[in-house]
């Protein structure tokens, strides 16, 4: 028992290594209803709760708009508690698997207050908040499926640590910089065969020379790809897995290798 609580816990750290790096879908079995529409989940919540103010409409007014809001507020924890004890679940537990019954929920509870509030045009309105619930839906789902957050987070922190690198490598480059610039741009045979070109000539050189640069960069991108795959100790793969969650699994070099375990489509 603890041998599998000790491994399902080292799963969950290296999942949240993946996600908040924004690597969410290098996860084995990363599925939408169980992995990227549960973390939806809280949101989507807050977002029906801000949809039954619709209920303070032009029907209503006085004490009989609270009490029209507290019914949908009712209303919206008597459907959460039902389809919680339809799954199985305990009444005010966060789904753990996001299927029919909660989508249907979640379009469903919005359309409360908009009935009940509205005194015209009830079914442009009805349409209308569908539409937006499915726009926040595919957008939260697309956030959240990517991790962009997590990433953008990530990111603006490995520019921070990076900076210093950056200027320290500028800093030895700028002479040889300075004497390419001073060979190419104060050359005048230069700027005068530049103006002799033509727009598609013009074109077809910047082409060339962005083809260049991006063969260049996709080859160095491939042979580092190459190296990382490769490692002759297990010494290598243990600076490589450096200030990861699995650091502490890789094993010596005195050990026997273990078995890989077979992967699917998905994972390779």
């Amino acid at each position: 028992m603890v041998a599998v609580t000790s491994t399902a816990h080292q799963r969950d750290r290296c999942e949240r290594w993946f996600v908040n790096r924004g690597l969410p879908h290098l996860i084995d079995h990363y599925s939408a209803t169980e992995d990227v529409l549960t973390r939806t989940a809280p949101f989507l919540t807050i977002v029906v709760f801000a949809e039954f103010f619709l209920a303070f409409g032009d029907r209503w007014s006085g004490w009989s708009q609270a009490l029209v809001f507290f019914a949908g507020i009712g209303a919206m924890l008597a459907g959460l508690a039902l389809v919680n004890r339809l799954r199985g679940r305990r009444l005010v537990q966060l789904p753990d698997d996001i299927g029919v019954l909660e989508g249907l929920l979640y379009f469903a509870l919005p359309i409360i207050p908009t009935v009940v509030g509205a005194e015209g045009a009830v079914a442009g309105n009805i349409i209308t908040i569908v539409i937006v619930n499915a726009v926040i839906l595919v957008s939260s789902y697309l956030i959240t499926s990517w991790g962009l957050f997590p990433m953008f987070g990530w990111s603006v922190g490995q520019i921070r640590a990076q900076i210093g690198e950056i200027a320290t490598l500028a800093m030895k480059s700028l002479p040889i910089l300075l004497i390419f610039s001073a060979f190419i741009f104060l050359n005048a045979e230069m700027w005068q065969v530049a103006n002799d070109f033509s727009l598609p000539f013009f074109g077809a050189v910047a082409v060339l020379i962005a083809t260049i640069g991006g063969t260049f960069v996709s080859v160095s991108v491939r042979r580092t790809t190459v190296d990382l795959a490769r490692f002759s100790s297990w010494s290598a793969v243990r600076s490589r897995c450096a200030d990861t969650p699995v650091e502490d699994l890789v094993p010596s070099d005195k050990d026997a290798p273990p078995d890989a375990p077979s992967l699917g489509r998905h994972a390779e």
